[in-house]
């Protein structure tokens, strides 16, 4: 077996202070993260529902004597409690805990709505559930169905991705089918011009299905060889025509 030279004692003190620097400014970012709502620029309804679709298991977990700390100081910074839950997976019951280590709750606090609320103070180990704040800052204790209460439901089950793919190509066929009874209207000629108002849009779409088809990687389906000719003989067609629709534009400058 190949023996694993251990690092220097400098080397391995400066990977150490890295960690130390990743870790601290891992939470600093969460919290630039809660207190500018950042989640509700990126269009999501809640705090919780941000964390657990950007960040998954992917939540930092800290030992205890660590967590405390980082508990404590994210809560200094005007955290809620269940914001904090959400951050870092603990439950609120265990974040009130952990912030009894610090001196400096604060007086209110940030919710995850974006309203500011009464903190709820760290009470003595003596005191009863029923004292702790409700709302926003809640505290439920741990125990059976604790986790059903905080854990996000489940995203809505989705449709199979080629029912939904033949739904779109269907719909995609009949609204060509409509742009060719356009194209035959005996109005479409003296309109022409009308018609070029939508060119950036239709550009956009055509680009669309280019790099639908390109994914699609067709060269790989398993189909006829005359199927292959026909695709390849209609593409090269399409290719065509459109590069002398683009030649005629450079053209006409």
């Amino acid at each position: 077996m190949t023996e694993i030279a251990l690092p220097t004692q400098e080397q391995a003190r400066a990977l150490t202070d890295r960690i130390k620097v990743a870790v601290e400014g891992t939470w600093l970012l969460i919290q630039e993260a809660y207190t500018s709502r950042t989640w509700a620029a990126l269009g999501y309804a809640t705090w919780d529902a941000y964390c657990a679709a950007e960040f998954g298991t992917a939540r930092l977990r800290l030992p205890r004597e660590e967590r405390q700390e980082v508990v404590a100081s994210l809560r200094e910074s005007g955290m809620s409690l269940r914001a904090i839950s959400s951050a870092t997976g603990i439950s609120p019951a265990t974040a009130m805990r952990d912030s009894r280590v610090s001196d400096e709750t604060p007086a209110v606090v940030l919710g995850t709505d974006g309203g500011t609320y009464a903190a709820a103070r760290p009470v003595p180990e003596s005191s009863s559930d029923g004292d702790l704040l409700a709302g926003d800052d809640w505290v439920q204790p741990d125990g059976p169905g604790f986790e059903a209460a905080v854990t996000p439901p489940p995203k809505p089950k989705r449709r199979p991705l080629p029912d939904m793919f033949a739904d779109a190509t269907h719909d995609f066929v009949r609204i060509a089918e409509r742009f060719d009874r356009l194209r035959d209207d005996d109005r479409f000629t003296r309109n022409r011009e009308q018609t070029h108002r939508q060119a950036p849009e239709i550009v956009r779409a055509l680009g669309s299905i280019a790099e639908l088809a390109a994914d699609m990687d067709l060269p790989a389906a398993d189909t006829s060889e005359e199927a292959r000719r026909w695709w390849a003989t209609s593409l090269r067609k399409i290719s065509d025509a459109l590069a002398d629709v683009a030649n005629s534009i450079e053209q006409e400058q």
